[in-house]
């Protein structure tokens, strides 16, 4: 390779040059890693157990990940699908990582031999690109390492950990106790998680655990109060991301979303918020619900009593108009807030004249009091329609 072209090029760019480089030799690098996991020192399992083919595809497809990402392309890593694929195929764990370890030792071996080649600015981003590629197999391992744990202990059809019964009630509170719990939920200790809550139940929930470790995505899950809950490590926000599109595709039934958290002591606040999402979703909306996404909603489904009585005082004579005109003045309220405010696209939302939604929004001031105009007025008018969203019809008379 020749010498970097210019030397006032960030390590970042030189860094992407290297890796670059070594993409272009793929194929080449695919069956070293190969012929170094399958050597006379190398792993046994592997020789008996893996299709030459197939580990040489394996083995290509971790090498484009890892140099993509020393490039600041990063795509979806492929650990969990191997490591679901060699669980499945009865190697053992340690074999799944020593195999890897070889690979990335050989990676490592041939992206310094690449900046020697590369002269003097070559040399000078090897340090760096050396310790990301080492950030990038450590990281490597351990998404291996959850996900071959966790598709053993789905195999088995396990469901309501203790463990996870102590993290979702608070019984685990201790750091020695979180350690245990996450050691045999064969989840991470730290990192960013979530809580997931459907109802009805979806089946066994190793074939939902299953699901999500097939995108890379770790969780444990239980029956509790009639919901199946999974505690979920999202690692970061891109992980977090591909969870909600995962649910968003393959969703039969509704999932409510905790807000992320930090912390396993903090799982008994997730799930509850995640059941306060699932009550506060509309049934004929999204069929995932993030708590974010409306926390008021979740804060009427979490005071049922408290929010029937400030809809019935913020509504007040609204609420006791014939049914036909009480509905056609919230739905008018409701496409007036769906319009952001706007009367011309709540006319059309409502095919109807933007001044028969004027009309409307007069006739519900004159009935209630309070006005669209008027911020503290439409906070409370849109405090009465969450609450009319969420409660049933008997608990405003």
């Amino acid at each position: 390779m020749p010498d970097i072209p210019v030397t006032t090029q960030p390590t970042d760019r030189r860094i992407g040059f290297l890796a670059t480089a070594l993409k272009g030799r793929l194929t080449e690098l695919g069956e070293q890693a190969a012929e170094r996991i399958l050597a006379p020192s190398g792993t046994v399992a592997y020789r008996r157990l893996v299709p030459i083919e197939e580990l040489r595809a394996s083995c290509r497809a971790h090498l484009a990940f890892t140099l993509s990402s020393l490039t600041g392309r990063h795509g979806a890593a492929p650990a969990t699908a191997t490591a679901l694929r060699r669980a499945g195929q009865g190697v053992p764990l340690p074999a799944v990582i020593a195999a890897y370890h070889a690979g990335g030792r050989m990676l490592l071996e041939e992206l310094t031999a690449e900046a020697r080649n590369a002269g003097h600015h070559g040399l000078e981003a090897l340090p760096d690109g050396a310790a990301r590629l080492l950030g990038l197999i450590e990281t490597g391992a351990n998404e291996i390492t959850a996900a071959y744990r966790h598709a053993s202990g789905a195999a088995t059809g396990q469901v309501g950990s203790p463990a996870l019964a102590e993290l979702f009630d608070g019984t685990a509170r201790t750091t020695e106790a979180l350690w245990r719990a996450a050691d045999a939920l064969r989840l991470p200790y730290d990192g960013l998680f979530v809580v997931l809550v459907a109802d009805p139940p979806p089946g066994p929930a190793p074939e939902l655990g299953n699901r999500l470790a097939a995108h890379g995505i770790a969780s444990a899950w239980s029956h509790t109060a009639g919901l199946l809950a999974g505690l979920v490590s999202v690692r970061d926000q891109r992980t977090l991301e591909r969870l909600l599109t995962v649910l968003q595709r393959q969703a039969t039934l509704r999932y409510g979303v905790s807000p992320a958290f930090t912390s396993l002591a903090e799982c008994p606040t997730g799930l509850r918020l995640a059941r306060l999402a699932l009550a506060a979703a509309d049934t004929a909306g999204p069929r995932v619900v993030r708590f974010d996404d409306g926390p008021l909603a979740g804060l009427v489904a979490d005071s049922p009593d408290v929010a029937a009585r400030m809809a019935r005082s913020v509504l007040g004579a609204l609420l006791d108009l014939p049914a036909e005109q009480r509905t056609m003045l919230i739905g008018t309220l409701t496409a007036w807030y769906a319009a952001s405010g706007s009367t011309e696209k709540a006319s059309r939302a409502l095919h109807c004249h933007a001044n028969t939604v004027r009309q409307r929004l007069r006739r519900i001031h004159a009935l209630t009091g309070r006005t669209v105009t008027d911020p503290v007025g439409t906070a409370e008018l849109y405090a009465a329609l969450q609450s009319l969203r969420t409660l049933p019809p008997s608990a405003l008379r």
